[in-house]
């Protein structure tokens, strides 16, 4: 989600992540705490700021949510990073970007979710060779 953020940056929780590698890019994660008055963070979970190269994502989020969002803004990242959102791109628009992220990101978890093992199965196999 590309909102503006005031939300105020808190320690990271324990065990979780602080970076993320997208592409050629080291990705910053920040946990927030929005103010709820006054952060236009509030309607949505987090965000990716392409040239902070940051993900924030709201610290009090557990289970499926955080998950949802911090898959859902790796997503936004690979988008920026592929150039698939730059001019005369498939996803220039915002609405359309926005649309295709959330709709890869609820089908991916579910996924995940329903095929417990397949996470595991990439894992195992990611490095073997062909």
């Amino acid at each position: 989600m590309k909102k503006k953020s005031r939300a105020k940056v808190v320690k990271t929780p324990k065990g979780e992540p602080k970076k993320i590698k997208v592409g050629y890019r080291d990705i910053i994660i920040k946990w927030v705490a929005p103010n709820f008055k006054t952060d236009e963070l509030t309607d949505a979970f987090g965000q990716y700021k392409a040239r902070e190269g940051s993900i924030e994502i709201q610290n009090d989020l557990c289970g499926q949510e955080k998950i949802n969002t911090f898959l859902h803004e790796v997503l936004h990242a690979c988008v920026y990073g592929s150039g698939l959102n730059q001019a005369n791109g498939p996803l220039k628009d915002d609405d359309a970007e926005e649309l295709s992220v959330n709709q890869l990101t609820n089908y991916l978890m579910g996924v995940f979710r329903d095929n417990p093992w397949f996470l595991d199965y990439i894992k195992d196999n990611i490095e073997k060779d062909l």
